[in-house]
């Protein structure tokens, strides 16, 4: 594990910058920020409006509270996963609810071998100039196999799209543009790093949906021909 967890590696929180001390001047662009590329853009402002405007539900709140209620609910997963991560290295204790699922649902997961955690694995290429972060990188002692988890605590996990949508560029047409796909094509590119780059025997990829009464995984497809498509597309 030594030549994957490089200290020399990290992120900046706020801007959601990756730096690396040796070469601080090299950019790069973050796996999230690099598949949001290939899908229709959120746009948060528009899309408020036309809540407000036209849904009953949001009938009398304004665009700036909408938008602040998921900057809130976003702020609210970073602190999830930050109590997390402070448990499994530290045993800080946990109080958020969904990070006390998490942890409830990752003992039992913890039954079925001997198994060794690693929160919080920054992966990263130089010569691709992408990073981003595995939530939990999960080494199976007994086989030698290692399993990436992702937490999300989004309200829902949507495996279909919105009227069939797709994504906007020709190596993403054919997948479906919903949060199940971004999220499996995320942690597609990890796993593409970490075996290519780092030989690593993957055997899984997980979402585990972290709800508010309980946790729910699911098992995420390799997209590793579409992670090829797209390096072949932005390099």
């Amino acid at each position: 594990m030594k030549n994957i967890i490089d200290p020399n590696i990290s992120l900046e929180s706020e801007t959601h910058r990756y730096t690396l001390s040796t070469d601080p001047d090299l950019e790069f662009e973050s796996v999230t920020t690099l598949v949001a590329r290939f899908f229709e853009p959120f746009e948060s402002v528009k899309i408020a409006s036309d809540l407000v405007a036209n849904n009953e539900k949001y009938i009398g709140r304004t665009v700036e509270e909408l938008i602040a209620e998921w900057d809130a609910k976003r702020d609210h997963g970073t602190s999830v996963h930050g109590q997390i991560e402070e448990y499994l290295r530290n045993e800080t204790i946990a109080t958020e609810p969904k990070a006390l699922l998490a942890l409830k649902w990752l003992g039992k997961y913890r039954m079925k071998s001997e198994l060794k955690l690693f929160p919080e694995v920054i992966v990263y290429s130089k010569k691709l100039k992408i990073a981003g972060t595995v939530d939990l990188l999960v080494q199976d002692l007994l086989t030698g196999k290692y399993e990436l988890l992702d937490w999300k605590t989004s309200k829902r996990i949507y495996t279909k799209s919105y009227a069939g949508k797709t994504g906007i560029n020709s190596v993403t047409k054919d997948l479906l543009d919903c949060n199940f796909t971004r999220y499996s094509l995320q942690l597609s590119f990890y796993r593409y790093l970490l075996e290519k780059q780092h030989g690593l025997d993957v055997s899984g990829q997980y979402i585990v949906h972290l709800k508010d009464d309980a946790c729910h995984g699911y098992v995420a497809p390799y997209l590793d021909s579409h992670v090829a498509a797209i390096l072949k597309h932005t390099q």
